[in-house]
């Protein structure tokens, strides 16, 4: 099939649909509705904050295996059976009467379908539709699960108020599904498959991973060499950057499953701690498409000064004592994760071109999330022993404070002669 116009456009405008409503329900319902979960079914903190923690490391971990799907049966096949699981997943969440149940439907099928059809099919589609536009395509993406995520918890106050936190995770499972179809109707893999180029470029323009494509980049953007993913593996860049991509998600998914316990703790109604969480959310859809100055100036860059503004915000956090003060925090935590979020994949395709985007991606998720495990566990089990979330917010404001010193030292790598 052949597309007289570019494809790749309405792509992103469905990729911020397939992203935004595949992930941001789910994940951020899990916290804000964790304590009638804990009063329920009579379970701790750090069970909360492990049972998020195993949804992260699966979902990691299943964007491996989604990377090689991708390459092996397209976009459209694995964000389709993707949320199709996770749809499975989150209903059963609505019958769980267990910690064990909630491993299962929560942490286990719904990690695995949204690792399938979420965070590595949004990134892809971006990297191999676009090479000048590729930091814009990738933040208006990205800018859907901000979008969504920002009116998910006050949705969710509305619905625990009339329905409870079981009926919550049904709709959440029906809008999967309603994800599923979108992406089986409409969802393609390559500009190649349908007689198109990179960015939209007449078949008779060099190929957007040519020499004389790159020409047409910005001096900032240039392109790497195409690494692969043994070549691209073996860089200090591969190390320092996903070192940076840990230190920009930690902070969230901890805030994302303690957020509201933690605020609760220093003396905030559940309405305000909901608002709160949202504006944290909203405000990282400002980061999110902030973060296409990457298409202008060097990525790197991009990615200190965000790192550096979720410091100042997760580390304000610790010892907010205002509703005011925590508005400002975590504005300034959301606008950092947001930009920092959508300027890693800029920075990995920046480094290793697109050839070896995909298994680079893959790993870089797949050790973040298994860093994310621990990470929320630790804060949760730190925070039923001390009673506070300060120590641990305060750790991570200094871990986004190293991590953007390192990314700011990085330059793009270069193939030595004859690596190929």
């Amino acid at each position: 099939m052949h597309h007289k116009r570019f494809y790749g456009w309405p792509l992103v405008g469905l990729g911020f649909i397939f992203y935004g409503l595949g992930i941001a329900p789910a994940y951020y319902s899990w916290g804000f509705f964790a304590p009638e979960i804990i009063d329920e079914l009579g379970i701790s903190r750090q069970d909360i904050g492990e049972v998020f923690g195993t949804l992260t490391l699966m979902l990691s971990l299943t964007s491996v295996l989604a990377a090689i799907t991708i390459e092996r049966w397209g976009l459209r096949a694995t964000v389709t059976v993707g949320a199709s699981i996770a749809a499975l997943g989150w209903y059963l969440v609505g019958k769980a009467d267990s910690l064990f149940d909630l491993y299962i439907s929560y942490a286990l099928i719904g990690g695995i379908g949204i690792g399938l059809s979420t965070l590595m099919p949004a990134q892809t589609l971006a990297v191999f539709w676009f090479r000048r536009f590729r930091a814009r395509a990738i933040a208006i993406i990205f800018f859907g699960a901000a979008i969504f995520g920002a009116i998910v918890n006050p949705i969710d106050a509305i619905v625990l108020e009339n329905g409870g936190w079981r009926t919550a995770w049904v709709y959440i499972s029906a809008i999967s599904i309603f994800v599923a179809v979108v992406a089986a109707v409409f969802l393609r893999n390559r500009p190649e498959d349908i007689g198109q180029q990179v960015d939209g470029e007449s078949a008779t323009e060099p190929d957007a991973d040519s020499p004389a494509a790159a020409v047409k980049t910005s001096v900032a953007n240039s392109p790497g060499d195409n690494f692969t993913l043994r070549q691209a593996i073996t860089t200090p860049h591969f190390f320092i950057a996903t070192f940076a991509d840990i230190a920009n998600a930690i902070p969230w998914r901890i805030i994302t499953a303690h957020g509201r316990l933690h605020l609760e703790t220093l003396g905030f109604a559940p309405t305000v701690a909901a608002a709160i969480l949202g504006v944290r959310v909203g405000m990282s859809g400002v980061g999110r498409l902030s973060g296409s100055l990457s298409d202008f100036v060097r990525p790197t860059h991009v990615m200190t000064c965000a790192l550096l503004m979720s410091a100042i915000g997760v580390g304000g956090l610790s010892f907010v004592t205002s509703a005011n003060m925590a508005y400002a925090c975590v504005a300034l935590m959301g606008i950092g994760y947001g930009a920092a979020f959508t300027t890693i994949p800029v920075v990995f395709g920046d480094f290793f071109g697109r050839g070896a985007f995909v298994g680079t991606a893959g790993m870089r998720v797949a050790v973040t999330g298994i860093a994310g495990f621990f990470a929320v566990s630790w804060a949760g089990a730190v925070a039923d022993k001390t009673g506070t979330y300060s120590v641990v917010l305060t750790a991570l404001a200094f871990t986004c404070v190293a991590a953007a010193v390192l990314i700011y030292s990085c330059r793009t790598p270069r193939l030595k002669n004859g690596q190929r």
